[in-house]
């Protein structure tokens, strides 16, 4: 059992089993055999399970393990493997969760489908809600998601990156689906609008931490142990915090030679020349330094709640992001 799913869940075991039953039984599944077939392969890219956690661990964190957080965390968690569908073509990956991705499987046009049908049970769950805060909340995450996306790719390397920018992407690609996790946990829990936002906040700082700690390890992670394609942000031109703190050290010939390497149609493997001619021990370590100081902001909200296992667990899981391999 690996750290997340021994430490950081166990608060939340019971409240995380009905979350997959409710995902088993609500989203993955169908009437179709084919379509059944695909539904029962997706369910392989459900991993950490780390938005329907921070559901359960926010609301127990207002004291409440209310029926309605399963629920939402499994809207969470089947609107977060949509999103994987829909990546994996965009980044033309080949393996997720050490299995292959369906568009290795079956082309682009079956996983951008399934990805939309997924999308459209995840709204329908919604409306077995007492309250309509959560399609309201999904819908402008799943906009900013959306937009985060389109923004990234006309953010191409032109040997003056913009770090600023950078951070408007994952904000709104990564940092949006951890923030709705958050808040919709605290509101369904029972808390205030107030500790809402404020949680709200954390789940921002973590989900910008978390994708500092990806982009990372899609340069120098390793395969075997993410269990995914690493190298796809590379090798689909996308710009991450990695390449920009790396050009920030380098010379104008050094800027050069990277743009050069980033923006040629035929590199052969970009990730591996990108590690072989380039110096990037100092690059890496400033990220996670960056993602530290996101982490310390985290932990500084989490200090105006009540000591207990749900607050531990989500101080747990800040270790976890920033010390992850995979």
């Amino acid at each position: 059992m690996s750290l997340l799913a021994r430490d950081i869940m166990e608060p939340v075991l019971e409240g995380m089993a009905e979350t997959d039953r409710i995902l088993r039984e609500e989203i993955l599944t169908d009437h179709a055999e084919s379509v059944l077939a695909l539904m029962e392969h997706v369910s392989q890219f459900s991993g950490k399970r780390l938005r329907p956690a921070m559901v359960h661990l926010c609301g127990g964190l207002v004291g409440s393990h209310a029926h309605e957080l399963a629920t939402i965390g499994a809207m969470l968690e089947a609107l977060h493997m949509a999103t994987l569908l829909h990546d994996d073509v965009l980044d033309r990956a080949d393996v997720r969760r050490k299995v292959p991705t369906l568009n290795a499987l079956h082309g682009n046009e079956v996983p951008v489908l399934l990805g939309d049908m997924i999308y459209a049970r995840t709204f329908d769950l919604s409306l077995k809600l007492p309250t309509l805060v959560a399609a309201r909340e999904m819908s402008l995450m799943t906009q900013n998601l959306c937009r985060g996306e389109i923004d990234q790719n006309f953010f191409k390397f032109d040997g003056h990156p913009d770090e600023e920018r950078y951070f408007s992407v994952i904000k709104a690609k990564t940092a949006s689906m951890f923030k709705s996790s958050c808040f919709l946990g605290i509101h369904y829990g029972g808390g205030s609008d107030s500790q809402a936002h404020t949680m709200a906040c954390f789940g921002i700082d973590l989900g910008v931490a978390f994708q500092i700690i990806d982009d990372c390890l899609d340069v120098v992670g390793d395969e075997r142990v993410a269990g995914k394609s690493l190298g796809t942000d590379l090798e689909t031109g996308k710009v991450t915090l990695p390449v920009i703190r790396l050009a920030q050290g380098l010379d104008a010939a050094g800027v050069g030679k990277l743009s050069e390497l980033l923006n040629d149609p035929d590199p052969g493997d970009r990730r591996a020349r990108l590690c072989d001619e380039f110096p990037l021990e100092a690059a890496v370590r400033t990220c996670h330094q960056e993602a530290d100081r996101f982490l310390h902001g985290c932990l500084e909200t989490l200090a105006d709640f009540p000591d207990g296992v749900e607050r531990q667990s989500l101080m747990d899981l800040c270790s976890f992001v920033l010390e992850r391999s995979y």
